[in-house]
C-alpha cells in the first residue's frame, strides 16, 4: 500500500503539490490521459497523469474522477500558472488531490507509470503478508496474545510499541524499553498534528501515533524513526482492531475492516497462484486458512452474477461454502466471482455452488467449472472454467462443469514432435532466468487481452504490454500480427502441457506438427457444427481468417458488407459455442487486440483442412531472432 505523500518524496517522479497538505490517498495504479490513451472505467485508487492540454473540460473530468474514487491528478511537463488555474480550482472544488510533475507524459508512459504500479504491488504484497501474520495470531490464541501482537508490530515496522489498559497499566511493550521511548505519549495529552489528531513527535524525534482500543482509556501507542507511510498506518490500524478483539472478545467494531483485509489477502493469494508462485501463496494463506492450499490439485469455478448484486452473491458463497475454497471478486470482470477449490476426496463442490443458481433464480446467474489441475497451473484451470462459463451463454443449462479435462489442440498433438518445435521457438525466453513465468504472463495477455490480464495477475498494463512486445520480438515474430501471436501462444500452450526440451530438434517445423494425423481428426470435429449450415458460415470464417480478421478486407473478397461478415461470425459463435470476434464496437481498452482463446483453434483447424493448392492461413515459423537475452 503506497500513498500520495510517499510518491511526492521520490525524486525520480519529479512530483510537487499544488496545495499544502494533500491527503495521503492510496495509489494502486497509474492511468494516462492523452490523445491516444484513455483512462477507462475502473479508476478507483488510480493516479491520473496527463498534460494540461488534455484537461479541457476540467469540471466534467474532475467530477468523474472524484465520483469514481481516483487517487488524484498529476499534470506533467511545463505549463504556465494561467494554464493550470482552471484545473486547480476545479480539483479543489471536488476535493481531488492535484500534483505536478517535472517529468514529461512520454516519460510517465515509457517507465514511470509501470514503476509506480510495481511499487504499489510490492507494497500490497508486503501488507498482505503482514496481515497474514496478524490473522495467524488471532487463529492460534495464546495467553500472551497482546504481547505477541506488540512484538509483531515491532518486528515488521522496527517500531517502539506499547499497549495500555483501561486503568493505565502497561499490558505489553516491545521492546522492553518502549515505555521510555514513548513516555511523552503515555503521560501527556496528544498534540494534534494534521487532520487525524492521533500523531505527535516525541522529544527524541520519533513519529508517534496512538490508536484507541474500544474502551475509552485503552490505546495502542507506536513510534517510528521515519514518517508513516500508507501501509504502516493501515497495518497499525489493523493491529489495533486485532487488539480490540483480543481485549474485548465480544467487540464487533473492527469486523468490516478485517473483512476488507481478508478480501485483499485472498486476492493477493489468487494472483500469486495465477502466476505460478504456489509456495508464496501457501505461505500467505497459512495465516488465514491453515491447510486450505495443502492439496496438490485444485479446480476453478467462475460465477457470473448476472442481474444479482455481486456482493450479495459473494456473501452467499462465503456462507454456503465456508472454509472449503478461496473466493475472490474478479478484478477484471465486475460481474464474476472466482472460486479456487482445492481437490479433496471427501468434498464435492458442485452441489453447493450449483445451489447458487437456485438461490438467485431469475437473476440469470451462471457457473463454469474446470476439471482438476495442479496448483502450479491454476491459470489453466481458470482458462478452462472461463470457457465453460462462456458456453452457458449458448445453452439453457446455466451450469457447465468439466469433470475431466477438455482436450484442446495442445493435448492431442504428438508430444515429442510438438515439444521439440515449441521448445525451439521459445528457446530465447526459456533459457533466461524465470523464463516460464514470463511466458505464463504473456500467455494470459494473449488469451484474454492485455487490460483484462493485467488486472487478473496484478501487473501494470503498460508493463505487460511491453513484455508481450519484447517477448514476441525476441522470438522473431511481428508483435502486432495476429497470426504470429497465434503461433506464439500455441507454442506456449504446448510447453505448458508437454514440458520443454532444452536441446530440441531444430529441424521440426510448425507444418510438421500440424500435419500429424490426430490433428486432422481434431480439426474436422472442431468445424463440424458449421459443415451443414446453409449460410456458408464456414466460407465466411475462412475469408475472415485469410484477411487476418479484418472484416472490411474479408467483405471485399467475398463481395459482402463488413456488417454481414460480422453478423455471420457471430452466428458461427452460437453454433461453435465460443467467442470469436472482438466485441463490436471496439472498447477503449486494447483497441485492435483479439482474444486468442477462440480464434486460435479456428485458425489452426482451417489451416489443417485446407485442400492441396488452396489458400490457407499464413501460420509460419518465426524468423531467426538476433536477440538472445532475457526479455523485460
Amino acid at each position: 500500500m503506497i500513498g500520495l505523500r510517499q510518491l511526492v518524496k521520490i525524486p525520480d517522479l519529479g512530483l510537487g503539490e499544488c496545495a499544502d497538505g494533500i491527503p495521503d490517498r492510496e495509489v494502486r495504479s497509474v492511468r494516462l490521459l492523452s490523445d491516444t490513451d484513455w483512462i477507462g472505467e475502473d479508476i478507483a485508487k488510480a493516479l491520473i497523469v496527463s498534460d494540461v492540454g488534455f484537461l479541457g473540460d476540467s469540471d466534467r473530468l474532475c467530477s468523474t474522477l472524484a465520483t469514481r474514487g481516483a487517487a488524484g491528478v498529476v499534470v506533467t511537463g511545463h505549463f504556465s500558472d494561467d494554464a493550470l488555474r482552471p484545473i486547480r480550482a476545479t480539483a479543489a472544488h471536488y476535493r481531488l488531490p492535484l500534483l505536478t510533475s517535472s517529468r514529461t507524459l512520454h516519460q510517465w508512459k515509457a517507465t514511470l507509470a509501470s514503476w509506480v504500479y510495481e511499487m504499489s504491488v510490492n507494497a500490497l504484497e508486503r501488507h498482505a503478508a503482514r496481515l497474514g501474520s496478524l490473522f495467524d495470531q488471532l487463529r492460534a490464541p495464546t495467553p500472551d496474545m497482546v504481547q505477541s501482537i506488540a512484538e509483531l508490530l515491532n518486528k515488521e515496522l522496527a517500531a517502539e510499541v506499547v499497549v495500555v489498559g483501561a486503568r493505565g497499566e502497561i499490558l505489553a511493550a516491545a521492546p522492553a524499553s518502549a515505555p521510555i521511548a514513548l513516555a511523552s505519549v503515555l503521560t501527556n495529552p496528544l498534540r494534534v498534528v494534521g487532520a487525524e489528531g492521533r500523531q505527535l513527535t516525541t522529544p527524541a524525534g520519533l513519529f508517534a501515533r496512538r490508536e484507541p482500543l474500544g474502551h475509552r482509556d485503552q490505546f495502542l501507542a507506536v513510534a517510528l524513526k521515519d514518517p508513516y507511510g500508507h501501509g504502516e498506518k493501515a497495518f497499525i490500524r489493523n493491529a489495533a482492531i486485532a487488539l480490540t478483539l483480543v481485549l474485548s472478545p465480544s467487540g464487533r467494531a473492527g469486523e468490516p475492516d478485517f473483512r476488507q483485509a481478508l478480501t485483499e489477502i485472498r486476492l493477493s493469494v489468487f494472483q500469486l497462484l495465477m502466476t505460478g508462485h504456489v509456495t508464496d501463496a501457501q505461505r500467505v494463506m497459512a495465516g488465514v486458512s491453515p491447510g486450505l492450499l495443502d492439496s496438490e490439485e485444485a479446480r476453478v469455478f467462475i460465477i457470473n452474477c448476472g442481474a444479482a448484486p455481486r456482493d450479495m452473491v459473494f456473501a452467499e458463497v462465503e456462507k454456503t461454502l465456508g472454509e472449503a475454497m478461496l473466493p475472490v471478486r474478479c478484478p477484471a470482470y465486475p460481474e464474476h466471482i472466482i472460486n479456487v477449490v482445492p481437490v479433496r476426496p471427501e468434498y464435492d463442490p458442485e452441489k453447493a455452488i450449483g445451489g447458487l443458481i437456485t438461490a438467485f433464480e431469475g437473476a440469470q446467474v451462471s457457473v463454469g467449472g474446470s476439471s482438476p489441475y495442479s496448483l502450479v497451473n491454476v491459470g489453466g484451470a481458470y482458462t478452462e472454467a472461463l470457457e465453460a462459463l462462456g458456453r452457458t451463454e449458448y445453452r439453457s443449462d446455466k451450469m457447465i462443469v468439466n469433470e475431466k479435462k477438455v482436450l484442446g489442440l495442445a493435448d492431442i498433438l504428438p508430444a515429442d514432435l510438438a515439444r521439440s518445435w515449441a521448445s525451439r521457438v521459445l528457446h530465447p525466453v526459456l533459457a533466461a532466468p524465470g523464463g516460464m513465468q514470463i511466458l505464463s504472463s504473456v500467455a494470459m495477455a494473449l488469451e484474454f487481452k492485455t487490460a483484462k490480464a493485467s488486472r487478473i495477475i496484478r501487473l501494470h498494463r503498460n508493463t505487460l504490454h511491453r513484455r508481450v512486445t519484447n517477448v514476441l520480438t525476441d522470438l522473431g515474430f511481428t508483435p502486432e500480427r495476429v497470426l504470429d501471436r497465434i503461433v506464439a501462444s500455441l507454442a506456449i500452450q504446448i510447453v505448458a502441457t508437454h514440458g520443454a526440451d532444452m536441446s530440441p530438434d531444430r529441424t521440426v517445423t510448425l507444418d510438421d506438427v500440424l500435419s500429424a494425423a490426430p490433428v486432422s481428426v481434431w480439426a474436422d470435429k472442431f468445424l463440424r457444427p458449421l459443415a451443414t449450415d446453409s449460410r456458408d458460415l464456414l466460407g465466411t470464417l475462412r475469408a475472415w481468417v485469410l484477411a487476418e480478421f479484418d472484416t472490411v478486407t474479408a467483405a471485399a473478397q467475398v463481395q459482402l458488407s463488413d456488417r454481414t461478415i460480422r453478423w455471420r461470425v457471430q452466428e458461427a459463435e452460437k453454433l461453435m459455442e465460443r467467442d470469436l470476434i472482438t466485441v463490436w464496437p471496439p472498447t477503449d481498452e486494447d483497441p485492435g487486440e483479439q482474444r486468442l482463446s477462440g480464434i486460435r483453434p479456428l485458425t489452426v483447424a482451417l489451416y489443417v483442412t485446407t485442400p492441396p493448392g488452396g489458400a490457407r492461413p499464413a501460420l509460419t515459423d518465426p524468423s531467426p531472432t538476433a536477440l538472445q537475452g532475457p526479455p523485460t
